[in-house]
């Protein structure tokens, strides 16, 4: 079976070897999709990545969100561990771990409910997630059980199956351009 470390190196080349005019036309459709799903609608706390690297885009994301009204946290890595706080503006970011933008924000998020939009590096048709190695969100989504969760990947990260780990957290919904998984909806 093909290692994680592998598969990532396979799976990211496909993805940066993306034009800008796919990304931003598969990106539209996976916000499209983000925008009008329940989990979004319903919370007032958006914990949302910033993207890096031609993961889907998130600036429409949480653009839209502060439209609605809603508080929108991102993370940041502090000592191999991921943290949110909030921002109100894109200038509240700096270039932080790996180059990320990051919060400078010195207003923590820690909320009773909140919708966590995360990336991921490869996915299944089940849902199971490989990241980027650090166990981040799989941390953070183990400390934090109550929050809905929607990752968000194009079609060419898609994998037939993925040899997932106990401690893998595996999202809610996965939304790509051309589908949405959905745990809640069986086909």
């Amino acid at each position: 079976m093909e290692s994680k470390k592998d598969i990532r190196k396979r799976v990211l080349s496909y993805r940066d070897s993306m034009d800008k005019k796919e990304w931003e036309e598969n990106s539209r459709k996976i916000q499209n999709c983000v925008l009008t799903h329940p989990f979004f609608l319903e919370s007032n706390n958006i914990y949302c990545y910033v993207d890096y690297r031609n993961e889907v885009e998130t600036k429409s994301i949480i653009r839209k969100a502060w439209e609605l009204g809603k508080r929108v946290a991102v993370p940041k890595i502090e000592d191999e561990d991921m943290k949110f706080y909030y921002i109100s503006d894109f200038s509240d970011l700096k270039e932080g771990y790996r180059g990320i933008l990051e919060p400078e924000s010195n207003f923590p998020a820690n909320d009773t409910y909140a919708l966590v939009i995360m990336p991921g590096v490869a996915f299944d048709r089940s849902r199971n997630r490989i990241g980027y190695g650090k166990g981040f969100y799989d941390k953070f989504m183990d400390k934090h059980p109550a929050y809905h969760t929607i990752a968000l990947a194009f079609e060419c990260q898609m994998l037939d199956a993925i040899d997932a780990e106990k401690l893998d957290y595996r999202p809610e919904v996965l939304i790509t351009e051309e589908k949405l998984y959905d745990e809640h909806i069986t086909e």
